[in-house]
């Protein structure tokens, strides 16, 4: 879409009253003036466009049918063609236009298509076919946007402006956006204009014209607990009941908190409490009598069911601390004692994720069979976690119980510790 020469900016009269205002340069003066409607702005600076490419050209006298007018306007986009290199006739462009150009809504401000867009992507997430954070994330993306261009039409915006917009720093940083934040928004608001082409509120998906950095992925090692750390942080939690308070009672009981961190350490569940899979866990998932965790494909990050080997100390763990009892996720000031663990241990995001999948490896040293269990791809499993823990580390980290608990003599078959069978 060419950039207008002759800008159309909307503004609210001291009566309150909206108005709309036509400003530029014409033949070294400068042109402002103002309408009540958008309609009559976009017909002046239509004149002004016209009056402005006319003089481009020399006159010459020719015999022609067209009217004043239409000749001064076949002028006008003979000199657009000129200025932008083309060697096409005018009828090519012509022809061309007539395929291909959608009438857009001229009076679609940027904030009411990004109400209409949110209120799409919240049906999507009724309906399941978003996460609750993908709907919050283009949410927040999308106010920050509407806050930016305030009461502009949205098919007036230009490529340029949305360049400006990304490199502006976020929040109270005074730094420049880094490359994978510019891709991340930049997708957000590439899907919501072909939603605004799709509803005909724009003429062109300017997005087009906005580049998308190729960014070199740093990820390295994992970030995982020693064996030893396991063991001192579940017999930190089998005590932890959290602050006290004014009148001497805490938080939870002792326990509280074991059955979310076991399975997120020894089952690899996805830890997202507010919307991902260890709050969509149910007592139907856990079946004892096979010995594994079923993750749905509705509970999954990826969509795709999964099976989840439950080992020997896992079923301690959950023995002890049965979910009816110490529910996964306690309603009463979960976020609370959970924000006040990780705090006190200095716990990073996926960390028990991390060692879960980590010292499968090394137990058992199939990266497929982690593969599946943790719902990664083989290549991930690879790259990340391979030769990260020992198999001598590994089987102590399987052997974690609970206070008071023993395991019997156990050996490996299949991806799961199972007990010895004497000859």
């Amino acid at each position: 879409m060419a950039k207008h020469r002759f800008k159309i900016t909307p503004f609210t009269n001291k009566t309150g009253s909206k108005a709309f205002r036509v400003s530029g340069t014409l033949d070294g003066k400068t042109v402002r003036k103002n309408f009540k409607t958008r309609d009559a702005a976009v017909a002046f600076r239509q004149e002004l466009d016209i009056e402005y490419l006319k003089d481009e050209s020399e006159g010459q006298t020719v015999w022609t049918t067209l009217t004043h007018d239409q000749n001064r306007e076949a002028i006008a986009a003979v000199n657009l063609l000129k200025r932008s290199g083309s060697t096409k006739p005018l009828t090519f462009a012509v022809r061309f236009f007539l395929d291909h150009y959608k009438e857009a809504a001229e009076s679609m401000s940027v904030a009411e298509a990004v109400t209409k867009y949110t209120d799409e992507k919240s049906k999507e997430f009724d309906r399941g076919l978003i996460s609750r954070r993908q709907e919050r994330a283009i949410r927040i993306e999308m106010d920050k946007f509407s806050s930016y261009f305030g009461e502009r039409i949205v098919g007036e915006i230009q490529a340029d402006e949305i360049r400006e917009y990304l490199d502006a720093p976020l929040g109270r940083s005074k730094a420049v956006p880094s490359l994978k934040t510019w891709n991340n928004r930049r997708g957000y608001l590439s899907t919501f204009f072909k939603f605004c082409l799709s509803k005909k509120y724009v003429a062109e998906d300017i997005i087009l014209e906005v580049p998308k950095f190729k960014v070199k992925k740093a990820r390295g090692t994992a970030d995982t607990l020693s064996a030893e750390e396991a063991t001192d942080f579940m017999e930190w939690l089998e005590t932890y009941k959290g602050p006290q308070n004014k009148d001497g009672t805490f938080w939870g009981k002792p326990g509280c908190m074991v059955p979310y961190y076991a399975l997120t350490l020894f089952a690899g569940i996805r830890p997202d409490w507010k919307d991902g899979e260890i709050k969509k866990l149910q007592a139907k998932d856990f079946r004892f009598d096979t010995g594994v965790i079923i993750i749905e494909p509705e509970a999954s990050k990826v969509n795709e069911k999964r099976t989840i080997k439950m080992q020997p100390n896992l079923v301690k763990w959950l023995e002890k601390y049965p979910i009816e009892e110490y529910p996964i996720i306690p309603t009463r000031r979960f976020r609370d004692l959970w924000v006040d663990v990780r705090e006190q241990r200095k716990l990073t995001h996926d960390v028990m994720r991390h060692t879960f999948i980590s010292m499968t490896v090394g137990a058992f040293r199939s990266v497929g069979d982690a593969s599946l269990q943790a719902g990664n791809s083989e290549a991930v499993i690879r790259k990340h976690y391979l030769d990260l823990k020992s198999v001598e580390e590994a089987d102590a980290f399987w052997k974690i119980v609970p206070k008071g608990e023993t395991l019997p003599e156990l050996e490996k078959k299949d991806g799961r510790y199972v007990v010895t069978k004497k000859p």
